[in-house]
């Protein structure tokens, strides 16, 4: 019936239900408690969240908050706005023991860049790097938050940071790079960029279409050699160029000189 309750959104009725059961001497177990948070959390205040979680570690036994019940309410107060608050649980979850996972280091490097909170995502990879989470996915993450805020100035100092200092980017925090490069009409930059991590090996799983996007860039602002020099990288690689990029590489005629 909590669980009813909670789906219907009648969060009132649910916690008098919930009080009911423990004043009939009933313990509930930590399903329950899972059941009334996630309800609390979809349309509750965070305040009541926090209070419940405070509950569950009273209890104990094995009701008491593992990681992923961090997970899901630090996702929730994310969502909701509320990044701080939600990077606050991490003192709670430091106190029991239980490490964060990448899930959780992950929503809230996004969340305090979409809320202007830059500083304070740089200080949480401080905390939390070498701790369950790895430093290279702790800045691949803030790669892509900070492209997403628009502040690529500062995202592609930092991704550069990252190769001189051998902390390997993903496979998407590489392609979303040298798309964004691209985008900004800087295509020769996205290539000597492309060099540069191929060098090191970093571009086991990249997203193909990139290598189209390139070329079709270096192309059609002339730059004629370093286009060469990708479709035979390509060519070699057996990576095929992808429509409607095919057609804009056709005209340009640069393949007929391979």
């Amino acid at each position: 019936m909590v669980k009813g309750f909670c789906n219907a959104g009648r969060l009132e009725e649910a916690c008098e239900l919930f009080q009911a059961m423990k004043g009939q001497g009933f313990a509930p177990n930590v399903v329950a408690y899972f059941m009334l948070l996630e309800g609390i959390c979809k349309h509750m205040s965070t305040r009541k969240a926090l209070e419940l979680l405070g509950e569950m570690d009273k209890v104990g036994r094995n009701c008491s908050p593992n990681v992923i019940t961090y997970t899901f309410v630090i996702k929730s107060f994310c969502e909701k706005g509320q990044t701080i608050k939600a990077s606050r649980i991490l003192n709670r979850m430091e106190a029991c023991q239980c490490v964060p996972n990448c899930i959780i280091v992950i929503t809230l490097i996004m969340g305090l860049c979409v809320e202007g909170h830059v500083k304070e995502a740089c200080k949480l990879i401080d905390r939390v790097t070498g701790h369950g989470v790895s430093n290279s996915d702790c800045y691949s993450s803030l790669v892509l938050a900070l492209i997403r805020i628009n502040k690529l100035d500062e995202v592609e100092k930092l991704f550069r940071k990252m190769l001189v200092n051998g902390a390997k980017p993903s496979a998407i925090a590489c392609s979303t790079m040298i798309r964004e490069i691209c985008r900004e009409g800087q295509v020769l930059d996205s290539f000597c960029l492309y060099n540069e991590i191929e060098r090191m090996q970093y571009f086991s799983s990249i997203d193909t279409e990139i290598y189209s996007t390139l070329l079709v860039g270096l192309c059609q602002q002339s730059h004629s050699v370093e286009a060469m020099k990708l479709a035979r990288l390509m060519l070699r690689k057996r990576i095929r160029l992808e429509a409607p990029y095919d057609e804009i590489i056709m005209e340009a005629n640069v393949l007929t000189t391979l």
